[in-house]
């Protein structure tokens, strides 16, 4: 797993952690959308991410953890679109063609 990643999952961490100090579900909300942002952010230093693909993935996680934070979705179904998520990510997502293959430069600067 690279670095970025690890990265990403810590800001996730720290969001959780921060939600666990507010009573309120509007706050929840609030954080959890700070940090699909912060994951933003930190993803677009890096030229050769799949941006696309990086940000399906992580609004996915954030919009099951929001509808999970409203009450609409109970904690087992939300589970199971996590895991569903992450075998999306594991199996390649959108790519129809097969095979890994070199993802394009987002700068012409970058070779």
């Amino acid at each position: 797993m690279s670095r970025i990643w690890l990265e990403l999952f810590v800001i996730m961490m720290v969001g959780s952690i921060f939600k666990e100090g507010f009573l309120n579900i509007m706050f929840w909300v609030l954080i959890d959308l700070v940090v699909l942002a912060a994951c933003y952010w930190r993803l677009k230093r890096y030229p050769y991410i799949d941006m696309k693909k990086s940000m399906l993935f992580l609004g996915g996680i954030t919009a099951v953890n929001i509808l999970i934070d409203l009450g609409v979705l109970s904690s087992m179904l939300g589970n199971i679109l996590f895991l569903a998520l992450l075998l999306w990510m594991i199996v390649g997502g959108s790519d129809r063609g097969g095979g890994p293959r070199r993802s394009n430069l987002r700068h012409k600067w970058h070779k």
